[in-house]
């Protein structure tokens, strides 16, 4: 129970600190944003794990040397399952999923 718990808080965290990051990329009034956040320091929760996520779902590339960043990674991965696409046609991960059913399959016509 303890564990769930302090992973709530920190999901929370960092999803607080992934909007907040956001928006002062947006350019938001500091002000604003520090009333909509109820804190007098709206950079506490700008980690650098917020800032790997925020730059992951937006398409640009890691800040580090190395491997991918965990949160770098799963902002992208959600970017990419996310991205509207053209009606009629399959994101690659379905098209994956149909040819595995075989060629028996009603749906492999889609």
């Amino acid at each position: 129970m303890l564990y769930s718990l302090t992973d709530a808080l920190a999901y929370n965290v960092l999803l607080v600190g992934a909007l907040a990051a956001y928006l002062q990329e947006q350019g938001i009034d500091p002000d604003l944003l520090r009333r909509h956040l109820h804190s007098p320091d709206p950079d506490r929760f700008v980690t650098q794990e917020a800032l790997d996520l925020v730059a992951g779902l937006m398409g640009r590339p890691a800040t580090t040397d190395g491997p991918e960043p965990t949160r770098h990674f799963l902002g992208r991965d959600i970017a990419e399952r996310g991205v509207a696409h053209e009606p009629g046609r399959l994101r690659r991960s379905e098209q994956q999923a149909l040819q595995s059913l075989g060629p028996c399959s009603p749906l492999s016509q889609w």
